[in-house]
C-alpha cells in the first residue's frame, strides 16, 4: 500500500490531543473497560478518515492491452499499401483477447479517428485521384505520434503501432518517440510501400549567381528525380515563356542534373521557373520550382496603354537614353508584389480604373509607399477622374487629384442615378452603391444637378433633382438608400426620365445599375424616346445574374457606355468615370504653352528652355504635398511630382502620343527630357553596406542582416522601418532585433502564405533593400526524402504476435473508500459501545 500524499497526517497530532482532552473531561458513567473500548473505536475511526485523505492505493500490473494503430495516408504512400495495412490490422485484431481494446487513427496533414471501412474508401479515392489533397499533402508524423497519446485508456498496457513509409515532412520524430517511451508506451513500426505509380519531380533550381548584370549569361542547374526510368523535357521559363529547354533521361531512384544557360534580358528582381515535362507522371504539383535573380542594369519601366502601339515612339526615344520600357495593354498590371518589383516604375498612360481590381490598386499603392517604386499617370480620356481614379488607392499615391473647380462656361449637367435596391443588393453591394453615388455627386460642379431613384418591386425617389452645390442634402439623402424587395427596372427608368425632363441643364444623363433580371417591358422604346429628347443613358451590369444583354442594349440605344463587373468594389470607379465623361468638362483641347512653375532635379537644365506646347490636357487639382513643376498658361497643372512613403508619384496631365503630345514627341530633346523625368521617380534601392540573406525554420522566415558603414565598420542601434506583405497585399507580422555587433535578425511569420515580400529600410541613412520568399511545392511530393532514422529503429511489428512481449503496466487501484468505510464503522461502533 502507498499514499498519494502525507500532508493530512499532521491531523493525527490534533486527533491525539483531542482524544486526551475528551478522555479527561468525559462525564460518562460507564465501567472503565467499556469507556476504553468506546474511546479506542472512535480514535480508530478518526485515524481511518485521516488516512483516507492521504489517498491510499494498491499498485498492481495489468495483462489487458490497448493497441493504437497509427496509419499513414499521405500522398507518398501507395493506395495498395493502405489496403494491405487494413488487412494486417484485421489479422492482428483477431489475435487479441476479448478484454483488449483497439483504436484506429489515420494521419497525413492531420490526425483523425477512422475505421477499416474508412481506410478502404480513402484508398479507392486515392486510386481514382479523387481524394482530398489538402488532407494528404504532408506527413506530420511527430504531431501524430504525440496526438495518439490521448487515445489510450488508463489501466491497460499501451502499444502504438505505426504504419508509414517513415518519411516525415516535419521535424521532431525522435523527440516524440522519446516522450512516448517516457510515458510507458511500447512502439512498433511497420513500413508501408511508397507510391508505385510513375512519378517525376524537380528537386531544385540552382542559379550559379543570385546577382547578375543585364545581358549576362547565368547558368542554371536543374536537379530532378523519378521513381522509374523515363524520358522528359526540362525547361526554364520567365513570365510563362520558355527561354531554354533540353531533353533529359531520368533514371529510377537516382538524381539527374542538367544545366541550362539563360541570358538576363531585363533589369530588376526577375523570377525564373524550372519546369519538368515527363513522359509519365501522377502529381503535376512537383514539376515546377522557382527562384529569383537580381539583375542589375538600366531602370526598367512598365507602361500600360489601351493601345500599346501608341507608346512605341516614346519607347524608342527612351531606349536611346538607356531606359527599358515594357509595353502592355490595359489589363497588363501584375497581380502580385513580386511581379511588380521586377519594374522600377509603373506608367499608367491610357488605362481606366475599371481595368484593375481593388487588390491590384492597393498593391500598386503599396509598391510606391512601402517598396519605393515609382508611379506615373499620363493624361488621356481614361486617366484621373475621367478614368474613374477619384478616391482610389492609385490617386492616393499621385500628386494631383481629380477634383477641380468646374468652369462656369462649361455646359451644366443634370444626372439621374437609377439604382437597383432589391434584396440581392443587400450588404456590401448596396453600401458600395451609396458610396458610388456620393463620389459621383462630389465630382459635379455647383451649376450641376443630381437625382437618385431606387427601384426594387416598386420605385422610390431617394433624392429629387437637387443642385450639386447643396452637398449636405445630397449626401444625406443618398445615405437613406436601403436594399429590399424584387427587381423591376422599367418604372425606375421612367421616373428618372421624368426628373431629367423637368431639369434645366444643357446635358442630361442617366446611369442605370442592376444586378438581376427584370420583367420584360418596352425598354427600347423608352431609351429611344429619351435619346430623341437629348438625354443619354449608360448602364452597369453587376454580377453574373444581371441582364447583360438588356443593359448593353440600353447603353447602345441611349448613346452612353456599358459597364460589366463581377466585383461590387469596382462600382465607385465606374460611377466616377461615367460622371466625368458625362460632364464633358475635364478635358481642355487647344494649343497651350508649358510654363515652368517649380524647381526640381528632374527639370535640371530645362528651367529656361522653351518647352513644347501641348494640344490638350485633363483638368486636375494639385494636392498640398505636390510640387507643381509645369503648368498650362491657364494655371492648370501639367507636370507635378510628390513623395509618397518610400516612393515617388508623378502626373503629366497631357499625353505622350500624337493626340496631345505631338509637339513634345517632335522636339529634339524629348528623349533626354523624359528619360530624366522618369529616372527621377524610379525605385532607388540604395543598399551599399546593407546585406541580407534569409532561411526558413518552422514557418518562420529568418532574415540575417549585416549593416556596415563606408569604412566597413559595423553599425549598431539602427532604426529600421520593416514591412512585409503577402500575395494579396495584406500585412504580414514581422519583428526585428539586434543579434550582435552590426548584425540583426528579422523574423517573418509564413504560416498560411505562399509568397512574401520584405522591405528593409535604415531610416537614418536612407538605405533600403527588398527581398522575396516563395513557398516551394509541399515536401510531401519530393522524391528525395529519406526515412527518419528514429522511426526505422523501432521494433518491427508482426500482426501474429500483437500481444508478444506485453509491456508491464502499473495499475493504480484506489482504496481510499475502504478507509472511509472502516472509519465510519469504527465511529458507529464506539457510539454503540457507549450507549448499550
Amino acid at each position: 500500500m502507498q499514499f498519494s500524499t502525507f500532508l493530512p497526517l499532521w491531523l493525527l497530532l490534533a486527533c491525539a490531543a483531542a482524544s486526551l482532552f475528551v478522555w479527561r473531561r468525559s462525564l460518562v458513567d460507564r465501567p472503565p473497560a467499556r469507556r476504553w473500548l468506546a474511546h479506542g473505536l472512535r480514535l480508530l475511526g478518526a485515524v481511518c478518515l485521516i488516512l483516507a485523505l492521504c489517498r491510499p492505493y494498491w499498485l498492481s500490473s495489468s495483462d489487458h492491452l490497448h493497441v493504437v494503430y497509427l496509419v499513414d495516408v499521405s500522398e507518398s504512400v501507395d493506395p495498395e499499401a493502405i489496403r494491405k495495412t487494413v488487412a494486417e490490422i484485421e489479422k492482428a485484431n483477431a489475435a487479441l483477447e476479448s478484454a483488449d481494446r483497439t483504436t484506429l487513427l489515420s494521419f497525413g496533414t492531420r490526425l483523425a479517428a477512422t475505421d477499416a471501412a474508412g481506410l478502404k474508401k480513402l484508398a479507392d479515392e486515392a486510386t481514382a485521384g479523387t481524394a482530398d489533397p489538402s488532407a494528404r499533402d504532408s506527413t506530420k508524423l511527430s504531431e501524430a505520434l504525440l496526438g495518439s497519446r490521448l487515445a489510450f485508456d488508463a489501466g491497460m498496457a499501451r502499444r502504438l503501432v505505426v504504419f508509414s513509409d517513415g518519411s516525415p515532412t516535419t521535424p521532431g520524430v525522435e523527440s516524440a518517440i522519446r516522450t512516448l517511451r517516457d510515458e510507458g508506451v511500447d512502439l512498433c513500426f511497420r513500413p508501408m510501400e511508397g507510391l508505385r505509380r510513375p512519378e517525376a519531380a524537380i528537386v531544385a533550381l540552382e542559379p550559379m549567381a543570385r546577382v547578375a548584370y543585364r545581358g549576362e549569361i547565368v547558368r542554371m542547374r536543374l536537379r530532378m528525380r523519378a521513381n522509374e526510368s523515363m524520358g522528359a523535357t526540362a525547361r526554364v521559363l520567365q513570365g510563362g515563356v520558355a527561354v531554354a529547354s533540353t531533353p533529359v533521361k531520368l533514371e529510377a531512384g537516382k538524381e539527374t542534373a542538367v544545366v541550362l544557360d539563360v541570358a538576363m534580358t531585363a533589369a530588376g528582381e526577375s523570377r525564373w521557373e524550372a519546369e519538368l515535362q515527363p513522359e509519365k507522371d501522377w502529381f503535376p504539383v512537383n514539376n515546377k520550382v522557382a527562384t529569383t535573380i537580381t539583375v542589375k542594369g538600366e531602370p526598367r519601366l512598365l507602361v500600360l496603354h489601351r493601345d500599346e502601339k501608341q507608346m512605341r515612339p516614346l519607347a524608342r526615344a527612351l531606349k536611346k537614353q538607356g531606359l527599358e520600357l515594357e509595353l502592355r495593354g490595359e489589363r497588363g498590371l501584375p497581380d502580385t508584389m513580386a511581379e511588380l518589383l521586377a519594374f522600377d516604375a509603373v506608367i499608367l498612360a491610357d488605362v481606366p480604373a475599371t481595368s484593375m481590381n481593388q487588390r491590384q490598386m492597393e498593391l500598386l499603392r503599396r509598391y510606391v509607399s512601402d517598396f519605393g517604386g515609382g508611379l506615373a499617370m499620363l493624361g488621356s480620356e481614361n486617366s484621373f477622374g475621367l478614368g474613374g481614379y477619384f478616391r482610389t488607392p492609385v490617386e492616393e499615391a499621385l500628386p494631383l487629384t481629380s477634383r477641380y473647380e468646374k468652369e462656369k462656361q462649361k455646359p451644366s449637367l443634370a444626372m439621374a442615378l437609377v439604382i437597383d435596391k432589391s434584396g440581392s443588393m443587400d450588404g456590401q453591394p448596396i453600401a458600395l452603391a451609396r458610396a458610388s453615388a456620393k463620389a459621383a455627386a462630389e465630382l459635379l460642379g455647383a451649376q450641376d444637378q443630381i437625382a437618385v431613384v431606387g427601384f426594387d418591386s416598386e420605385t422610390k425617389v431617394i433624392l429629387p433633382m437637387t443642385s450639386a452645390a447643396d452637398r449636405g442634402t445630397v449626401l444625406n439623402s443618398i445615405e437613406s438608400l436601403q436594399a429590399d424587395g424584387g427587381t423591376d427596372a422599367y418604372p425606375g427608368m421612367v421616373k428618372g426620365k421624368e426628373l431629367l425632363q423637368n431639369a434645366v441643364a444643357k446635358v442630361k444623363h442617366m446611369i442605370v445599375l442592376s444586378d438581376g433580371q427584370t420583367p420584360e417591358n418596352d425598354f427600347t422604346g423608352l431609351v429611344r424616346d429619351m435619346r430623341a429628347q437629348g438625354m443619354t443613358v449608360s448602364s452597369v451590369a453587376l454580377g453574373a445574374g444581371a441582364a447583360k444583354d438588356l443593359m448593353q442594349m440600353i447603353a447602345q440605344e441611349g448613346g452612353g457606355r456599358f459597364y460589366e463587373t463581377e466585383d461590387p468594389a469596382n462600382m465607385p470607379q465606374i460611377f466616377t468615370k461615367e460622371t466625368m465623361q458625362a460632364s464633358r468638362s475635364a478635358i481642355k483641347e487647344d494649343l497651350f504653352a508649358s510654363v515652368v512653375t517649380g524647381d526640381h532635379p528632374i527639370l535640371s537644365g530645362y528651367e529656361k528652355t522653351q518647352l513644347p506646347y501641348v494640344l490638350g490636357y485633363v483638368m486636375t487639382q494639385a494636392k498640398p504635398t505636390a510640387n507643381l513643376l509645369l503648368a498650362a498658361e491657364t494655371g492648370d497643372p501639367l507636370l507635378a511630382v510628390c513623395r509618397y512613403g518610400l516612393g515617388t508619384g508623378l502626373c503629366w496631365t497631357s499625353d505622350l502620343t500624337e493626340k496631345w503630345g505631338g509637339e513634345w514627341l517632335g522636339w529634339g530633346n524629348a528623349g533626354a527630357f523624359w528619360a530624366q523625368v522618369f529616372r527621377g521617380i524610379v525605385r532607388k534601392e540604395q543598399s551599399s553596406g546593407l546585406s541580407a540573406a534569409g532561411s526558413v525554420d518552422r514557418e518562420q522566415w529568418l532574415v540575417n542582416i549585416t549593416r556596415r558603414d563606408e569604412q566597413d565598420r559595423p553599425v549598431d542601434r539602427v532604426k529600421w522601418d520593416v514591412k512585409a506583405i503577402d500575395t494579396n497585399g495584406s500585412d504580414v507580422p514581422v519583428s526585428i532585433r539586434q543579434t550582435g555587433v552590426g548584425r540583426y535578425e528579422a523574423a517573418v511569420n509564413l504560416a498560411g502564405r505562399d509568397r512574401v515580400n520584405l522591405s528593409l529600410r535604415d531610416t537614418d541613412h536612407s538605405l533600403m533593400k527588398t527581398l522575396g520568399w516563395q513557398r516551394d511545392y509541399p515536401a510531401e511530393y519530393r522524391l528525395d526524402r529519406e526515412p527518419d532514422p528514429a522511426i526505422k529503429s523501432l521494433t518491427a511489428f508482426d500482426p501474429d504476435k500483437v500481444r508478444a512481449d506485453l509491456p508491464k503496466t502499473a495499475v493504480y487501484q484506489d482504496i481510499a473508500h475502504w478507509f472511509v468505510y472502516a472509519g465510519f464503522a469504527f465511529l458507529i461502533g464506539g457510539i454503540a459501545v457507549r450507549r448499550i
